[in-house]
């Protein structure tokens, strides 16, 4: 049965009026999460009472969705028989300079109504910044979850409540009870009556953090090296690449596997370390990626991107707040390019200013938004349109061969560092044994490389030889007298441009922190000549 409102008598009502009423909120603005203060007043008394959905005006930015949320609260409210207003109230959702848009701030509209209209107590002034309510709201009065929450549940602060819908509780628990966020509860809801009966003290919402969560791994395992016949070299790039974060370029004919090596890449990445699963786990809760709760990224991710990909979902884009792309989703990871060529020529451009920064930047007119794209770039293609070039089954002409080749542009090229063609295997390698399990063989050699880095970078900004910013190369790869010789000669033989001796450098580099060695030296130099300027392919001077 439905409770009655408090200012039943004219004095009652016209008391409203004298009320300021005070929750917090939260929204997504990309992947970022931003708690907005929600203020209500009763601003008129009116003789009968009136629908909710006209009751209520909203101020602040607010975009179609949270008007929409009006409609959604009153059918809840209908189904729950709490009986219409006697007062109009105006909402306010600070700050109001940032766009409000979603079905987040559904649950704390729905209980700063009936605080403002009388059916609900008030805050005490030392509670009202204690609790934090976010969720979309059903017609039958049922909580959905929402994307994103791990964000917004990432600036609570110590002794803040979340009050969430079920389902979305795991997902807090990987930073709650951490650093930075001792103290705080964050307390599911299945349905809008639980809530209503707390404020009410009725009833009480259990802090689900007091139970042990497990995890579920968002990303699929990677296939083990040990699947990969022959084909040594690729695999040798493959593994310079992981351990010093360099592009790859693949090229070969179809069926000899380029993809397979490409996925088993991911597998043999340094582990992540939880402050980068929190990281990734952000991104993928913020576009909507965890099925369910209790997801989480706890591996690298790899993402096979489609040459029929637009620009906007490689990049990121959209109306509205634009959406992160594939780029950002293999944010610590691959972005697997396969059949490259074949990729428009404005979408693979659009990859040459994340490549160099990490990261992208996506303007529109309401404002500028980054996100984090800090991907390995690996990318397959065939070396001829019909992928036989060198063989008695190629049919293709030379300037066939030249346009197709010709459709990656010489900065596209010059951002990848290792090139690497990859022939037919032998029957003798299709049928040969293979040793089971060796990618975790491979990770820790590559992990004991990344950590020579990691010391030698400290302080730089830089998490791999790859990332060197230009111009400081020099001082952190460290050539014994004869190997800086013999780079020399290498520069003025190959007529090399700025970025291709960087590049040069600093795979060599990488070559020398996998053998252990403290200084580069001619062998690893020449090692790394061989992916970086023996491909197929050329940038040019």
């Amino acid at each position: 049965m439905a409770l009655t409102y408090r200012g039943t008598t004219d004095a009652g009502l016209r008391q409203l009026l004298t009320r300021d009423h005070t929750l917090t909120g939260g929204i997504l603005h990309g992947i970022d999460g931003y708690f907005i203060e929600i203020q209500a007043r009763a601003v008129k008394v009116t003789k009968f009472p009136i629908e909710w959905r006209g009751a209520v005006s909203i101020t602040g930015m607010a975009r179609g969705t949270v008007y929409e949320s009006l409609d959604r609260i009153a059918g809840a409210f209908a189904k729950l028989q709490i009986p219409e207003p006697q007062v109009e109230i105006l909402i306010n959702l600070a700050p109001a300079d940032l766009p409000k848009d979603g079905t987040w701030l559904d649950l704390p509209l729905a209980i700063i109504m009936l605080q403002a209209s009388g059916y609900l107590p008030d805050l005490h002034e030392t509670q009202e910044g204690n609790f934090v309510l976010l969720g979309e709201l059903g017609l039958h009065g049922e909580l959905r979850r929402v994307p994103g929450v791990l964000s917004l549940a990432y600036n609570a602060k110590p002794g803040q409540t979340l009050i969430i819908p079920s389902g979305n509780e795991k997902e807090c628990a990987l930073i709650m009870g951490k650093s930075g966020h001792e103290g705080c509860n964050v307390c599911p809801a299945a349905a809008l009556q639980e809530v209503i009966d707390f404020f009410q003290g009725k009833g009480g919402l259990k802090n689900a953090l007091s139970e042990h969560i497990e995890f579920e791994p968002v990303i699929a395992k990677s296939p083990d090296f040990s699947r990969i016949k022959g084909q040594d070299r690729a695999k040798q790039a493959a593994i310079i690449a992981a351990a010093g974060g360099h592009n790859l370029l693949l090229i070969g004919p179809p069926g000899e596997g380029k993809s397979l090596l490409s996925s088993a890449i991911a597998g043999i990445l340094p582990r992540l370390e939880n402050h980068e699963k929190v990281e990734l786990t952000r991104i993928y809760s913020a576009c909507g990626a965890l099925d369910h709760d209790g997801m989480a990224v706890t591996r690298r991710p790899f993402r096979n991107v489609h040459h029929s990909a637009s620009k906007q979902a490689l990049v990121g884009g959209g109306s509205g707040v634009p959406r992160p792309g594939e780029i950002t989703m293999a944010h610590m990871g691959i972005l697997f390019l396969d059949e490259l060529a074949e990729f428009s020529v404005a979408t693979l451009e659009s990859l040459r200013q994340p490549l160099e920064s990490g990261e992208v930047n996506i303007s529109r007119v309401g404002g500028t938004i980054r996100y984090p794209a800090r991907f390995t770039l690996v990318a397959a293609m065939n070396p001829c349109p019909c992928g036989y070039f060198g063989s008695d089954l190629c049919k293709c002409t030379d300037k066939q061969v030249a346009r197709y080749q010709g459709k990656l542009s010489g900065p596209i090229l010059d951002r990848i560092d290792l090139q690497v063609e990859m022939s037919r295997l032998s029957t003798d390698e299709r049928f040969a044994e293979v040793v089971e399990d060796s990618s975790p063989t491979i990770r820790a050699t590559i992990e004991e490389a990344r950590e020579r880095q990691t010391v030698r970078l400290k302080g730089t900004g830089a998490l791999h030889n790859a990332s060197i910013p230009g111009g400081r190369v020099k001082d952190f790869c460290a050539f014994s007298e004869t190997a800086f010789n013999h780079y020399r000669s290498i520069i003025d033989k190959n007529v090399l441009s700025t970025r291709s001796m960087d590049r040069l450098a600093k795979v060599a580099r990488t070559v020398a922190d996998l053998a252990a060695s403290t200084t580069i030296e001619p062998p690893h130099l020449d090692t790394a000549a061989s992916f970086v300027i023996g491909g197929i392919l050329r940038a040019g001077p």
